[in-house]
């Protein structure tokens, strides 16, 4: 029965209509861009483990093709963008279509050389003797990532000309950081501007932010805008749709967690799916002896994991310590907060510092205007 249990709560992006849990009006919303708009990219955005690759799973145009990749090189701008030809290359290859395939092979090809003699250079080491001093020189050779732009600008046409519509989802991109991102966006901005051509590129969070200042900003326009035509921002599940999700996973075994259970997962895990996947996962390795899981059985679980995992990354003050205990017994919006803080003799303008303070670290979250302490702080100040 574990093991079943396990692999249902294993942490990977769903393809099943009957696991998807409150992602139906993005993946609609999507789905219509994808059918209706003339050209452009798009943006879906979200923490980690929000659920960014599952939209993407879902999300089928009814006209043109559809192509996924999944971006795995990220070692610098060019080595992401010979990733993105190389894995659009490897897609169409097999294409019934000569012209497509030629060019994707050539295309892949230049790829794997460029990126093979660049490795030989830069591991190469020229040792000379200069009166008496030993010196090393060693030559690099940068990705000649003006080729790769011009493969993958004749790609998207001949893939264009020959099936008039094409989806492209790129997957993987929000791991990087929000600077790296916007430049190799840029850098793409005219090869995407291709009439037929949607594009769809999972981005970080900050990203979905600094489009939002943009957006409205009064007579002016910021380079996000330039560059996305819309995006999408995946909002954290609610207690109850994270409770769902655990249960829709385990349909076979209903009541192995209790309600009280399911409870603590979701406060745990914020609202983040990939947060309540893995703590669920550790509460059943913990528990391998029971046929049920009781909310008592999973807070001591969750307690030992937090301290084991995050003890020693937070070093509280003792004020710190008090105003993250308010929190997490009254929540509320800050100003009533910060009553129930000066009530327990802390003063006002101490009190707003320390709550935006502990915002601003993370320990601290503000969701329609109630604060709330994040999950994993709870467990661990908790008496």
């Amino acid at each position: 029965m574990a093991r079943e249990i396990l692999r249902s709560l294993f942490d990977e992006p769903i393809s099943s209509e009957e696991l998807l849990v409150d992602r139906e009006n993005e993946i609609r919303f999507l789905n219509m861009v994808c059918s209706l708009q003339p050209k452009g990219t798009y943006g879906v955005c979200g923490e980690t483990g929000i659920g960014k690759t599952t939209v993407l799973n879902f999300l089928n145009p009814d006209r043109g093709i559809r192509i996924y990749l999944r971006l795995t090189e990220k070692e610098s701008k060019e080595v992401i963008i010979g990733d993105m030809l190389y894995k659009l290359a490897k897609e169409v290859e097999e294409f019934d279509h000569d012209k497509i395939s030629k060019l994707a092979k050539e295309a892949r090809k230049f790829v794997v050389e460029e990126r093979s003699i660049g490795s030989s250079l830069k591991a190469g080491v020229n040792v000379f003797v200069n009166g008496g001093i030993t010196k090393t020189t060693s030559y690099t050779r940068k990705f000649n990532v003006y080729q790769a732009y011009d493969f993958m600008d004749r790609l998207l046409d001949v893939l264009l000309k020959e099936y008039g519509r094409l989806v492209l989802l790129i997957d993987e991109l929000d791991k990087e950081k929000k600077e790296d991102v916007l430049m190799i966006l840029d850098s793409l901005k005219s090869i995407f501007d291709k009439e037929g051509l949607i594009t769809i590129i999972s981005l970080p969070f900050a990203i979905y932010r600094e489009y939002a200042r943009d957006r409205l900003r009064w007579n002016e326009s910021g380079n996000l805008e330039n560059i996305l035509k819309d995006t999408i921002f995946l909002e954290p599940l609610e207690d109850e749709q994270i409770q769902e999700m655990i249960l829709r996973r385990l349909k076979k075994y209903p009541d192995f967690f209790d309600n009280d259970a399911l409870y603590e997962i979701s406060r745990y895990s914020d609202g983040n799916p990939r947060d309540a996947l893995w703590i669920s996962q550790q509460i059943v390795l913990d528990n391998l002896d029971k046929d049920r899981i009781t909310g008592n059985t999973a807070v001591k679980t969750i307690k030992k994991v937090v301290r084991r995992h995050f003890k020693d990354m937070w070093e509280l003050t003792e004020i710190q310590e008090s105003v993250l205990k308010v929190v997490a017994q009254e929540r509320g919006n800050k100003s009533a907060l910060v009553k129930k803080l000066e009530e327990r003799g802390i003063k006002r303008q101490t009190a707003y510092t320390y709550i935006n303070r502990l915002k601003e670290n993370g320990l601290i979250i503000e969701r329609n205007g109630v604060l709330k302490i994040v999950g994993k702080m709870y467990y661990l100040i908790e008496d």
